[in-house]
């Protein structure tokens, strides 16, 4: 299953694409761009950016024993 669809390089983002919400399985328009080494800002939204939702994907740390 693909969550994040159709997205293209625009400068320091990605743009012009789709994420799925999982609980709905609605699809929205996307944009996302990295924040920082493990960080990724991802907003979904409907029509303008304005009309959305602003998440936050972490990398989890890689812990060796």
């Amino acid at each position: 299953m693909n969550i994040l669809t159709g997205l293209e390089e625009d400068g320091d983002q990605w743009s012009r694409g789709k994420v799925l919400e999982p609980r709905n399985g609605k699809a929205y328009k996307c944009c996302i761009k990295l924040e920082g080494a493990n960080k990724l800002k991802i907003r979904g939204y409907i029509g303008f950016t304005l009309i959305g939702k602003t998440a936050y994907w972490e990398r989890p740390e890689l812990i060796l024993e």
